[in-house]
């Protein structure tokens, strides 16, 4: 028996090897052994017949996902590059009944999907999934495979698949394969400037009734920028586009889903146009989309966010003057950078959680945070304070002219109170509208979830308030009268616990 325990997955020492009987280190593998890219460990072989342990590992090596297992006294063994273990983007696995066969789920392009693979041989086959997002599965002792499914606008709900029946899957018809799915890694190299065109969606069953689902690719010369977009039933008010919230998601290694959204559920019965962009820094594209803007952080993610809205006002979906952004954690400190960044595109600002002040959050978050910084920095905030400025909010909070909704914890041991309480001074001080709203339960909405649904509901309100005001009256804003849209108003709650 051995203990792996995981390190910096491109660090010197990925994973460690040890014998819990004697506390000795048995081996280290490196992250060098991605080919320069990382390595993760999944578990253990649970066959304890075998005669040498057998740990599960995910390989990032030259740009791609590989499948492998390390055993002891052996080492690493993987398949080579171009094998069916080898992958383009993002995967997870589990080993799957005798033998050395697991599940692999692969996140691609929004959605997953599930394969057997075959480590001995090489091999995989994709089971039977419906198009959309496999939430979290689970293998039963009879090897049949229990999975959390759900789509746009569809709720998650249960499904079983039979790997050892490959045409079987309940309840469900089968649907092509996802890997055929487009991606920015592979169809938006040609340099080209201009947009794609948009892919209907339909109405999603049990989402919003009537309400309409889409996917958008924005083409930019770097790759092209994937979008998710629900819009309410029928056309805006006085056959206006409508009112149009992006959610923006945080992470920023994360990516939003095929997948069921309450909050999106709510905003488009309250009639906004929903966006969900998976900007540049999002997984489920391939490391070069998820790494590969030069440290530009914030800033090369705003630029995917406004060329989407200038193609949804281009499509119609969206106007000038009625558009506004809502994020948590790093979702939040997006949306106040573009506040500041951009203040004549957005015209509502929505953050919950967020970094306002990036140094003071550097210094003051959790160790974890610290280094997912410095890997997302290239360095310190001592040793490239230059990027550090030119990412953070405060350094354009005098460019800022509101609204803004910000809700926080004075209890947040990741994006700390005292450098939110710095911005809004700030804000206080330039008579930017605005309102604050003090939640409980720390970083954890699970944790005050009164007061994170109280806080939501009075978001909804703050942009409605501010989205339904006429595009005319909006671009007066912009030619210099801050706030002519929106009283110029401070306003600071607590929720009670």
């Amino acid at each position: 028996r051995l203990l792996a325990t995981a390190g910096c997955p491109a660090g010197p020492a990925a994973v460690r090897l040890w014998s819990p009987a004697s506390g000795v280190l048995v081996d280290a593998i490196p992250g060098a052994a991605g080919d320069g890219g990382a390595v993760w460990a999944l578990g253990f072989r649970p066959d304890l017949t075998t005669a040498r342990p057998e740990l599960l590992l995910v390989l990032e090596r030259a740009g791609r996902y590989t499948l492998a297992f390390w055993r002891q006294g052996e080492g690493i063994r993987a398949h080579g590059p171009g094998s069916a273990l080898d992958f383009d983007t993002e995967i997870t696995a589990c080993w799957y009944g005798p033998g050395r066969t697991a599940l692999v789920q692969q996140d691609r392009a929004g959605r997953s999907r599930l394969l057997r693979a075959d480590l001995d041989r090489g091999t995989t086959t994709v089971l039977p999934t419906p198009e959309g997002t496999i939430i979290d599965f689970s293998c039963a002792p009879d090897r049949t495979v229990h999975c959390l499914w759900s789509r746009d606008g569809e709720p998650p709900r249960p499904l079983i698949c039979h790997p050892e029946s490959p045409d079987s899957l309940e309840s469900q018809e089968s649907v092509e394969s996802a890997e055929h799915a487009e991606s920015p890694e592979r169809s938006g190299r040609s340099g080209r400037s201009g947009r794609s065109a948009t892919v209907s969606r339909g109405t999603a069953p049990g989402g919003t009734t009537g309400s309409r689902r889409r996917e958008l690719w924005t083409r930019r010369p770097y790759g092209r920028i994937h979008s998710f977009v629900a819009t309410p039933p029928g056309r805006g008010a006085d056959h206006r586009p409508w009112p149009t919230v992006f959610l923006v998601h945080g992470g920023p290694h994360t990516h939003d889903r095929d997948a069921y959204d309450a909050r999106t559920e709510a905003l488009v019965r309250a009639g906004f146009a929903v966006v969900r962009t998976n900007y540049r820094g999002s997984t489920g594209y391939g490391p070069r989309w998820r790494d590969d803007f030069g440290h530009r952080v914030g800033l090369a993610q705003l630029e995917d966010l406004a060329a989407v809205r200038g193609h949804l006002i281009d499509a119609g979906v969206s106007e000038p003057g009625r558009t506004g952004l809502c994020g948590y954690s790093w979702g939040g400190y997006l949306t106040l950078l573009a506040m500041g960044v951009q203040p004549r595109l957005w015209d509502v600002g929505l953050a919950v959680a967020p970094v306002a002040d990036y140094t003071a959050a550097y210094r003051a978050t959790t160790p974890a945070l610290r280094e997912v910084d410095d890997r997302l920095f290239g360095g310190t905030p001592e040793q490239v304070p230059h990027r550090y400025r030119a990412a953070c909010p405060m350094t354009y909070v005098g460019r800022v002219r509101g609204p803004l909704f910000l809700a926080a914890s004075a209890d947040d041991e990741k994006c700390p109170p005292e450098q939110i309480e710095r911005y809004l001074a700030a804000l206080r001080r330039r008579d930017v509208p605005h309102r604050v709203r003090w939640l409980g339960g720390g970083h954890d909405v699970g944790r005050d979830p009164a007061g994170h649904a109280a806080a939501w509901e009075a978001m909804v309100r703050y942009a409605d308030d501010a989205l339904r005001a006429s595009p005319r009256t909006a671009d007066r804003r912009d030619s210099g009268r801050t706030g002519s849209h929106h009283p110029v108003h401070h306003t600071e709650e607590r929720s009670t616990p």
